[in-house]
């Protein structure tokens, strides 16, 4: 399978999280302010998640953060890992590992350094791509050798910076164009937060129905199961707008992606 697509696709579920369920409908009460990127950035927090096709178990998500110094400033390191399920057939034992170096502003989240590590074929990195803000470029590594130096028009990421950016975004009114590379070119992710608000079980929460905050978004891809870039989007209605369940559409049926645990470490 293409990396690039790959990543995509599994991208796609741990940085903009849909959910499925119940009736939809508008909330009619004061709306809980979402989480600063100052916040998110400072917290530490760890999620994980559990992906799901039908009944079956296809994988796990771990997405989780902290700090690194570079040249005497502090960035958020933040990864995310993926694992397959190795008991079913066909799927192998397969783990990559996504890493980026973040930074924020007012508005936004935004890369430094974005790598992936393919661990099953020790590839490290097997993709990488440096952001030059300076020169406005963006150099594109492909098993440690430059294959291309593109154009850089503002904030961008390989994926990550996205998850907190949703997050922050989560339970308005605001529509979002967010630019990431892969494959050696820049694709625009979009999403549309909305004030509308879904119910849905969550083993995360004890198992408990909780309000999430529906976003609906496009990816702008074309990736691997007939998947075309088209997701959902639901976190809960808290102050922390945690990402609690994700579903995107492929040829038969829908993937989802469902929390199974976090820490806050407020």
């Amino acid at each position: 399978m293409n990396p690039g697509k790959f990543y995509l696709f599994t991208a796609t579920l741990f940085i903009l999280f849909a959910g499925s369920g119940a009736s939809i409908i508008y909330i009619n009460r004061a709306v809980e302010p979402p989480p600063t990127l100052r916040y998110m950035f400072e917290a530490h927090e760890t999620f994980d998640f559990e992906v799901r096709y039908g009944l079956m178990r296809v994988g796990n998500v771990y997405v989780s953060s902290k700090d690194t110094l570079i040249n005497g400033k502090t960035y958020m390191l933040s990864m995310a890992v993926i694992e397959s399920n190795s008991n079913l057939p066909l799927m192998g034992n397969r783990r990559y590992e996504y890493y980026s170096i973040l930074e924020h502003n007012d508005t936004t989240a935004f890369s430094h350094d974005f790598w992936v590590d393919n661990i099953h074929r020790q590839r490290l990195p097997e993709s990488r791509y440096q952001f030059d803000y300076e020169n406005m470029k963006v150099i594109s590594h492909l098993s440690g050798e430059i294959t291309d130096t593109l154009d850089l028009n503002g904030p961008a990421d390989g994926g990550l910076s996205l998850f907190y950016v949703g997050r922050a975004n989560a339970g308005t009114e605001k529509s979002l164009q967010y630019p990431i590379f892969i494959d050696n070119q820049q694709s625009i992710v979009t999403v549309d937060n909305t004030l509308k608000t879904d119910r849905i079980r969550s083993d995360a929460f004890d198992g408990r129905m909780v309000d999430v905050f529906l976003s609906y978004g496009d990816a702008n891809i074309e990736g691997p199961f007939g998947f075309t870039g088209k997701f959902e989007s639901r976190f809960h209605t808290g102050e922390h707008r945690i990402p609690v369940e994700a579903r995107v559409s492929v040829w038969i049926g829908n993937v989802r992606v469902r929390l199974t645990n976090f820490d806050l470490k407020l």
